[in-house]
């Protein structure tokens, strides 16, 4: 009896001990999560819920007083012909600077996973052009395409007449956006080449000495052994630079602020013209919070159709 009596005071002491440490666990689970909840509402839900509020109100930059008009800003952002031309110009902008980005940062990443001597010098110096300050890669895309000096625009105008030597490519509405395009997207390329570099390297070796004993050439050893083991991060790259670009503002403004005209205006771009030349504050946040809406349901709809997460895993 007195051995049971023992036996039931170590259960409830042992389930005490456990229960005290389960509730220390959820306690410090709770406040090392804390952090990142604040840092989260701070830089995400405050100033998308801001944008929000004010996307229904008419405010004046050089008038404090806020307007309450409902659903009306997004009538007439909707009507605008200029923010369906943007949205166009911001796909192009988007999907050309995406696809140049995947062909050269795939390219280095399978040049470099190659080389066997001087690889790790040769990466850290592709990898150093990341860091390089955006406004530094604008002011030498300026100079190389400058009508006196630039050594790309002698290239396109002077020896493929592209246009006017007298001239700059960027007052030039057709080819304003594919030079902002090639300017603003070698810097990123590498960001393709970090990811698909550090996968190419985790292949084993084996698997390539196997089909080199049957016989496969490089092109199906690509096929059948480096492609599959690299679709699930160029997935992830594809989605995580498309977002980028549809968002970017910094390059396009530096280089061109917009023009010629509106030739390279995207929304993030209009929405800074609105709001500041205009001086249209909640109708600049409307157009923000649908380029919002448009890049969710995009996201939606790419994971849907490629899951892209699923793809790593595997």
């Amino acid at each position: 009896m007195a051995s049971e009596n023992a036996s039931d005071v170590t259960n409830t002491d042992i389930l005490s001990r456990m229960s005290i440490r389960l509730e220390n666990e959820g306690y410090y689970g709770v406040l090392s999560v804390l952090p990142v909840l604040l840092l989260y509402t701070l830089i995400f839900l405050m100033p998308v819920s801001f944008a929000i509020y004010a996307s229904f109100h008419d405010i004046r930059l050089v008038n404090p007083n806020w307007t309450f008009v409902g659903i009306q800003n997004y009538f007439e952002v909707l009507g605008l012909e200029q923010f369906w031309q943007s949205l166009g110009r911001g796909v192009v902008y988007m999907v050309s600077s995406t696809l140049f980005q995947l062909a050269v940062g795939v390219w280095m990443a399978l040049v470099l996973n190659q080389i066997t001597v001087g690889q790790r010098l040769l990466t850290a110096v592709i990898f150093t052009a990341y860091l390089i300050p955006t406004i530094v890669v604008v002011l030498v895309g300026l100079l190389m395409f400058d009508p006196y000096v630039g050594v790309l625009h002698g290239f396109g105008a002077g020896f493929l007449n592209l246009w006017d030597s007298n001239l700059s490519a960027f007052s030039v509405e057709q080819w304003a956006m594919p030079v902002v395009v090639l300017i603003g997207s070698w810097k990123f390329s590498v960001f393709v080449t970090i990811f698909t570099l550090a996968q190419l390297r985790s292949i084993p070796p084996r698997f390539y000495e196997a089909a080199k004993v049957c016989g496969a050439n490089k092109w199906q050893m690509f096929r059948d052994i480096t492609f599959p083991r690299i679709r699930g991060v160029i997935l992830v790259v594809v989605l995580l630079r498309s977002v980028f670009m549809f968002n970017k503002f910094d390059v396009i403004w530096m280089l061109t602020q917009g023009g010629p005209g509106y030739g390279t205006t995207t929304l993030p771009v209009l929405a800074y013209r609105v709001t500041f030349e205009d001086g249209a504050y909640g109708l600049g946040n409307t157009i923000a919070v649908v380029m919002f809406a448009f890049l969710a349901v995009g996201g939606l709809l790419y994971f849907r159709l490629f899951d892209p997460s699923d793809e790593v895993d595997t």
